[in-house]
């Protein structure tokens, strides 16, 4: 049965205008997509990874609008990974 965390970050990845088709969540500049088929997956671990890498983008926000995009999906990702967690 597949972790019903899941659910809940899809849902604040929706309120934060991801979008869901074809069972794959998009971001909203569409530089980052994946799917909710781990049956028991490590959110911490991964909001950890992303918050990293968001991070690591921050500094290139000023010089691409490619990077800036990235870097605004990151934050929405961890931001819903952050509400998950803490819930």
């Amino acid at each position: 049965m597949q972790d019903a965390r899941w659910s809940l970050l899809k849902q604040h990845l929706i309120d934060r205008g991801w979008t869901w088709r074809d069972d794959t969540l998009y971001a909203p500049h569409e530089t980052m997509w994946f799917t909710t088929s781990t049956e028991h997956p490590n959110m911490a671990q991964f909001r950890d990874r992303m918050t990293l890498v968001a991070e690591s983008t921050s500094a290139y926000v000023e010089r691409s609008i490619d990077q800036a995009q990235l870097h605004a999906d990151l934050v929405s990702l961890v931001g819903a990974l952050d509400d998950v967690l803490d819930n």
